[in-house]
């Protein structure tokens, strides 16, 4: 018997050591950790806000956190009352073990009334209470990078004057514009921002061909950029005169180097001189108004295949001569061969967009071949008079400009097409979400683009570093055709074994290979964010140990009494 009762204390001491040891210590005091993603945006922009170890004495009991952002920086564990730039954005409960995920928009302006510019800003973690809710827990910076800006009117032609108002950006700072890369003047309104962020400056469109063009304002460091769509403009000299008048045609915002046509009273006109347009759309002609039309006010068109300008002309009549002696006939020279001449016309820029080619002067009944770049896009047969024309979609080509030549095989000739370069929209990263532990297969998923060009294609980039610098990109997937991607075994082989953070981010690329922005850096872990076992596995496991431990000492102290 009291073999049999040592054996039964012996195992309750067995299980007294197994649950003082599973038993956890008090932590220490929280870190009230906080992560930013991104680390920086702009006015608008949603920022993602992960906080972990916020919890007072020890894990277990939910708190509320309130964030607040300011332009102002207070040190840990003092007050905010003494500030009057801050914002409430968010707030959050945290979990038992004081963690919490939220997200805010960056807003236009703090609660003072003043406004939120470019440049570093501070998010403030307090515990929620009528006396504690100023106390700052921890904070951590957020970069504002840019404003916005609209430009009035956004479309007209060369020199038009062009208002750009500007908010949001750094103070008292030095404003400078460009035009499609090029240095443009700021010829009138602010030539710095005001003590409030914002501007209004006066800009005049350069020489340039029709179409979009990229107007881009920067201060400090942060660029915006705005679209100016420059049309079509004619200016004539003189402006009236009789049958027989030499007229001087000026032209701006033409397309890049066609031959522009002429007509008077709808009719076309004999071209004297040079009529092909520069490589900014610029050109000067002159024409002679034409006989047997009574007095009146007439339309002057230049016609460059694509689109027309107009100006008006006042013809007086003039006083008809007396006839003179028609001359000996001449004999009828030989003529000389030309080349044949092509005429085009498009539904548009973009890739996709229906093309009508026209050509004249071909070997009559001769197959006639054409071609974009190294394309061969349509064939077609010219008629007894050596006309001919084809129809058909502008292939998926980089951006810029494309040679079409049409062909018969004794006669050629070529054009020039350009494909637009306006990136596509920035996709919205949907999964995985911030934080979160990927499972296999590894899924990520974002939001659809679509763009004038099509179809869109995607780049995914994963990193072991937010900036993504090229050293610490793993994987580099490109044209991706769905709005969702899943890693291989290979793939997620390469993403294994590391306890760190991983970063993913998107760009969308259209048929024309324009690239929109990336995405900002979102980040996930591959086998666990932080490399621990499970507390609760680990609890189990030790329990039915204890418990193993505990009938195991039962059944040697009842088998001993038997013998005994």
């Amino acid at each position: 018997m009291k073999y049999t009762r040592i054996m039964k204390i012996f195992g309750i001491l067995m299980v007294l050591a197994l649950l003082l040891a599973i038993i956890p210590a008090t932590p220490a005091q929280a870190s009230f950790d906080l992560v930013l993603s991104p680390t920086q945006g702009k006015v608008g922009d949603t920022i993602y806000v992960t906080g972990s170890n916020f919890y007072i004495s020890q894990p277990g009991a939910p708190v509320s956190i309130i964030l607040y952002l300011s332009n102002q920086q207070v040190p840990a564990m003092q007050s905010l009352t003494t500030i009057a730039a801050k914002k409430t954005v968010a707030s959050a409960i945290t979990s038992t073990l004081g963690a919490f995920t939220t997200t805010f928009p960056i807003p236009s302006k703090f609660d003072d009334n003043t406004s939120v510019t470019s440049g570093t800003h501070y998010l403030y973690a307090c515990l929620a209470g009528a006396t504690s809710s100023y106390v700052v827990l921890n904070y951590t910076t957020l970069t504002i990078t840019g404003g916005d800006v609209t430009i009035t009117p956004a479309t007209g032609p060369v020199d038009t004057p062009v208002t750009i108002t500007g908010s949001a950006f750094i103070a008292s700072t030095t404003i400078t514009a460009q035009y499609d890369g090029a240095a443009l003047p700021l010829e009138g309104g602010d030539p710095i921002t005001q003590s409030n962020g914002s501007f209004s400056s006066t800009v005049y469109i350069p020489e340039s061909t029709a179409g979009a063009h990229t107007i881009f304002v920067t201060v400090g460091t942060t660029s915006v950029s705005s679209t100016f769509t420059v049309t079509r403009d004619i200016l004539i000299n003189p402006q009236s005169g009789s049958a027989g008048t030499q007229v001087t045609i000026s032209g701006t915002g033409f397309v890049r180097r066609p031959d522009a046509s002429f007509y008077f009273n709808g009719s076309r006109v004999q071209e004297v001189g040079s009529y092909s347009s520069d490589t900014k759309g610029s050109f000067s002609a002159t024409i002679t108004i034409p006989s047997g039309l009574s007095a009146g006010v007439y339309t002057i068109e230049a016609d460059d295949g694509t689109d027309i300008a107009t100006a008006s002309f006042n013809l007086s009549v003039a006083p008809q001569p007396e006839p003179t002696p028609e001359p000996e006939p001449t004999p009828t020279p030989t003529p000389t061969p030309t080349l044949p001449t092509l005429t085009i016309s498009s539904g548009g820029d973009t890739i996709g967009s229906i093309m009508y080619i026209g050509g004249a002067g071909f070997t009559p009944a001769a197959t006639v071949t054409f071609t974009y770049g190294d394309i061969e896009v349509a064939t077609a047969t010219a008629d007894a008079d050596g006309f001919v024309m084809v129809i058909f979609k502008v292939p998926p080509s980089a951006h810029g400009e494309h040679v079409i030549t049409a062909s018969d095989g004794t006669n050629t000739n070529t054009v020039t097409y350009t494909v637009e370069s306006v990136a596509p929209a920035t996709p919205q990263p949907l999964l995985p979400e911030l934080g979160v532990k990927v499972k296999s297969p590894a899924n990520f998923d974002w939001e659809d683009v679509t763009d004038e060009s099509m179809p869109v294609t995607y780049v995914l980039q994963i990193a072991t570093d937010d900036t993504f610098a090229a050293s610490s990109i793993v994987l580099e997937i490109t044209d991706i055709e769905l709005s969702t991607y899943t890693l291989t075994e290979a793939e997620e082989l390469k993403l294994a074994g590391r306890k760190d953070a991983y970063y993913w981010r998107i760009q969308a690329v259209d048929a024309a290979s324009n690239g929109s922005e990336w995405t900002g850096a979102a980040e996930f872990y591959v086998g666990g964010a932080s490399g621990s076992f499970p507390s609760w596995a680990l609890y189990t496991i030790l329990g039915i140990g204890a418990v193993l431990i505990f009938g195991i000492g039962y059944w040697l102290g009842r088998r001993t009494a038997f013998y005994y």
